[in-house]
């Protein structure tokens, strides 16, 4: 591959959020209560609930609109969904039980998986869902290009000739860069529509977010193309264009509410977007309109014409798991290493007792978990739900 080439590796959803007119019941309220008064405590101890299969953890607040539980089927960590859920008296509005979806699980799995997958927590949770009556809240489309010469310009973004916004105000434009290197370019404003442009690549090596690398990998090998190089930039300098699509603008302007309307109306909002707002090459012509289109926008632009209700991605899963298993180790390591360290400075350890007394805090922390084995096991099967260890 030239250093000079640009592909695109994969296109696929980034975000999505859906509410439903749906009420918890009583007894599930309490549960959930219940583990958001362990979450309360503030000892670190996260609380849980499980109901009929479904295991989720709730957090020490809920969320605004009224949603008195945040629940996550992830552990806070990037699989799963994260729900909200109203308390079933006292609350007015039907609208009681609305889904977050990450990245991670939208980019393994693709849409159609995934609303199977929420529909099937709705109903072991005892949720009588009927189709067509939820409400998208939001959806994001993400195309991700291999684009190693590209060095983006707020300048050379603008509005169709035809649109009835004849320049992008500096007021919808957000920049945001280093070591005067532009990183992303964000046109739009929730509750509206944002599309945005930004270095994926940098993202991901600043949020430890390693899983891109075998998604975008395991793309590249369905092309015949070779895996990324991450030594060097030019081998592996992914760009992302994103289009996110909020409720004001999916339900106003598209009259977008179901799932029907999305599948329906889905390419026509991307088309529209990528029309609205262009990225282009300067060609000295004094009318910046009639600049021609990047060839970045209109790899995206092919991209999104195609149906995309059951892009998911190629890659093995067990590979994302066990991935996610090392970092979430070596986090763990990490912080426990640390805190020895700090542990040995406040209590004055020297230099040459510090492996001593290493140990020592070990055989420590043992003996207090066999004092109280009734806790100890309690601690450790919520550790495993959290972290997907073997239940004995």
């Amino acid at each position: 591959m030239k250093a000079s080439e640009m592909h695109l590796i994969r296109t696929g959803f980034d975000g999505l959020d859906i509410s439903y007119p749906l009420t918890i019941s009583e007894d599930l309220a309490a549960l959930m209560r219940e583990a958001r008064e362990t979450t309360e405590t503030g000892n670190g101890v996260v609380g849980y609930f499980m109901h009929n299969g479904i295991e989720m953890s709730v957090a020490a607040t809920g969320s605004r609109g009224g949603y008195a539980y945040r629940c996550d089927t992830g552990y806070s960590g990037p699989q799963g969904e994260i729900w909200f859920f109203k308390h079933p008296s006292g609350n007015s509005d039907e609208w009681g039980v609305r889904v977050s979806c990450r990245a991670l699980p939208l980019a393994l799995d693709g849409l159609t998986k995934t609303r199977a997958s929420i529909e099937d927590t709705l109903a072991k949770l005892g949720l009588a869902y009927v189709p067509g009556t939820e409400s998208i809240g939001r959806v994001d489309v993400a195309c991700d290009i291999l684009a190693p010469d590209l060095a983006p310009d707020r300048a050379h973004f603008i509005s169709h000739a035809r649109s009835t916004v004849k320049e992008i105000s500096d007021s919808l434009v957000q920049v945001v860069g280093r070591s005067g290197r532009v990183e992303s370019i964000t046109i739009g404003k929730n509750p509206n529509r944002q599309v945005v442009l930004y270095d994926k690549r940098a993202e991901v090596f600043a949020t430890g977010k390693g899983y891109w690398w075998p998604i975008w990998d395991a793309a590249l090998e369905a092309k015949g193309l070779p895996p990324l190089d991450l030594s060097l930039r030019t081998a592996s300098a992914v760009w992302r264009v994103e289009i996110r699509a909020f409720k004001r603008h999916l339900k106003d302007k598209w009259e977008v509410t179901t799932w029907a309307d999305l599948r329906k109306k889905l390419p026509q909002i991307l088309a529209e977007a990528l029309g609205t707002v262009r990225y282009v090459v300067p060609n000295g012509d004094s009318n910046r309109a009639r600049w021609p289109v990047h060839p970045l926008w209109s790899l995206v632009g092919h991209a999104v014409a195609e149906d995309m209700h059951d892009l998911a991605s190629m890659v093995d899963p067990a590979i994302i798991t066990k991935l996610l298993k090392e970092e979430r180790d070596e986090m763990l390591f990490k912080q426990i290493a640390g805190c020895m360290l700090s542990r040995a400075a406040l209590n004055d350890v020297p230099d040459s007792r510090l492996g001593a007394y290493v140990m020592g805090s070990a055989d420590q922390i043992v003996r207090d978990w066999q004092r109280k084995p009734e806790q100890t096991t309690a601690k450790l099967a919520q550790a495993r739900a959290k972290y997907g260890g073997v239940v004995e």
